[in-house]
């Protein structure tokens, strides 16, 4: 199955806020500056882990997805990523609403509990970006046929 890539600009994701950064002021004294992002992420626990994800170049075709109980958090501050969202309806993927988007640097996502996507690939050499989440499964997930990005 192909789905063409979207700008994440350009679109709209159930399950998933999005803020581009560029806009957030900054406040600064003489030895720092502190950035601080808008969107607010409730999770059901205090157990709270983060890291730093990186991605390399690869085709974005995906047989797979992963999804959580509880909500993540991503901030992309490198390089550019292709995701995968999709909905999962009654314990099976909605193949129709499979979305591939393409997330700048400086981009901070919110991801609801239950959402499908599967690890970004970056569209370029590689991407990063800071994780953070409640301590989790992360529960895969086949896809009846493979979403390739086009």
């Amino acid at each position: 199955m192909n789905v063409k890539i979207q700008d994440l600009k350009d679109v709209t994701i159930k399950g998933v806020n999005v803020a581009f950064t560029d806009t957030c002021e900054a406040y600064k004294e003489t030895f720092f500056e502190w950035t601080a992002f808008p969107v607010v992420t409730g999770f059901k626990t205090g157990n709270i882990m983060s890291g730093v994800l990186q991605g390399w170049h690869h085709t974005p075709n995906f047989d797979v997805i992963e999804f959580h109980e509880d909500a993540e958090q991503f901030y992309f501050f490198e390089g550019t990523a292709l995701m995968l969202f999709i909905d999962i309806v009654d314990g099976k993927p909605a193949m129709d609403t499979a979305q591939m988007v393409r997330i700048p640097a400086g981009v901070q996502l919110d991801i609801a509990a239950g959402k499908g996507h599967f690890v970004a690939v970056a569209e370029g050499c590689t991407f990063k970006a800071v994780v953070v989440s409640p301590v989790q499964e992360a529960p895969r997930m086949d896809l009846p046929e493979m979403i390739c990005g086009e």
